[in-house]
């Protein structure tokens, strides 16, 4: 269970019908989601993998998936999981100053929870530490009025194959091409034309850039994040590339058959690195591959990829090997 649902359950009177949580953390307790139940807390999250585990627990008319806004949080008493980004936990801060005199804020502590009060400083009238436990903080805030909020204007742009892609704040590698998609999209071969899912698309820079190259691909772009979501979206109708975008915890909500999936997979979580979503798409790819369908997958060289996928494909060669990083394509699933 996430440490900070613990912490907020020492502070009840926090937890009202008229709070909304507003942050992403999946793992909670049954005592959490009881309180939640029975107090008709918001939940407001832009990870799709927080909004699931909710769904079928309580009522879906208390979860909201997507990027927060103004209205959402307008007359709530709004309690912020800090994320660990620091300039996107302000840019919530700011969204929420619109709105609101104050708001409570905890996280753990190796995530930026002991200097969330300087971190606020700039938003903020004065901050007050709470409580600490569990090796997390929480934290009330006096919120300074801000008059004016929109994300697009907190959006930073990176230039790729002469397009510019922008980026909302959360996005990984926000305002820059990060150095493994840079590798692979120097190195991976265009398809002329099928089917081609963007898994993890992020900005979509790679599924975008593609498309740009054989405008006969039939592309699709899938996230987790509501803010890798709507950048991606924002690309396309900006480069007037038509594309399918759409939510998927890896490749669960996925449907049909692929020439190409092309990925930079995620494998770092908090503080521990997770390889969960490689191995599942190991397993999972021959489900939406065509028979000679490819699978290319990026990763830092240290990583034991090749080795996985080796026990799902029957063909998996490293094409190249970069600036630390690997690009891998691997055919013939079994």
């Amino acid at each position: 269970m996430s440490a900070v649902y613990d912490l907020l359950l020492r502070h009840i009177d926090l937890l009202t019908p008229k709070t909304t949580v507003l942050g992403s953390a999946k793992d909670f307790s049954g005592e959490w989601l009881s309180v939640v139940k029975k107090n008709e807390l918001q939940i407001n999250t832009w990870d799709w993998l927080t909004a699931q585990a909710y769904q079928g627990h309580i009522d879906n008319k208390l979860i909201t998936f997507g990027l927060p806004t103004t209205d959402q949080l307008q007359d709530r008493t709004v309690i912020l999981l800090w994320p660990k980004a620091k300039p996107f936990a302000q840019a919530l801060i700011q969204l929420i100053a619109t709105t609101a005199k104050r708001c409570y804020v905890v996280a753990a502590n190796d995530a930026g929870g002991k200097s969330i009060g300087s971190a606020c400083k700039e938003f903020s009238s004065s901050t007050t530490k709470l409580d600490s436990a569990r090796h997390c903080s929480l934290w009330s805030i006096d919120l300074t009025p801000v008059t004016k909020f929109n994300w697009l204007a907190m959006g930073r742009s990176f230039k790729w194959d002469a397009a510019d892609y922008l980026t909302l704040p959360g996005v990984f590698s926000h305002g820059s091409l990060d150095s493994g998609t840079s590798v692979l999209l120097e190195h991976l071969p265009a398809p002329a034309h099928g089917r081609l899912l963007d898994l993890g698309c992020g900005s979509g820079v790679i599924g975008l850039s593609l498309k740009k190259r054989s405008p006969s691909l039939e592309v699709v772009l899938t996230d987790v994040d509501a803010f890798a979501l709507r950048s991606a979206q924002l690309n396309s109708m900006r480069l007037a590339l038509p594309v399918e975008i759409l939510h998927s915890d890896g490749l669960t909500a996925i449907d049909g058959r692929f020439d190409f999936i092309i990925t930079n997979p995620p494998f770092h979580q908090g503080k521990n690195t997770d390889y969960q979503f490689a191995q599942n798409l190991f397993k999972q790819a021959k489900q939406h591959l065509v028979k000679d369908g490819q699978l290319w997958l990026i990763a830092n060289r240290h990583l034991g990829y090749e080795e996985w996928a080796q026990e799902a494909f029957d063909h998996v060669e490293v094409m190249v090997q970069e600036k630390g990083f690997k690009l891998i394509c691997a055919q013939e699933p079994r």
